[in-house]
């Protein structure tokens, strides 16, 4: 990936550091929803990701 600055530089990222950075962010997103259905009384979001289907050999 790399990054194009409002000056026109460009910044390139390593495919593991953006890999990285997007699994942080989904457990950021999953820890949000288990707090949002926790305040609304629902089941927290479960944070894990073993067998929900997300990856079909």
């Amino acid at each position: 990936m790399i990054d194009i600055l409002d000056d026109g530089r460009e910044v390139p990222h390593p495919c593991g550091e953006v890999m990285r950075h997007l699994i942080s962010h989904e457990i950021h997103h999953t820890g949000q929803l288990s707090v949002w259905a926790r305040e609304i009384g629902k089941e927290p979001v479960s944070a894990n990701f073993v067998g929900r289907g997300l990856y079909n050999s």
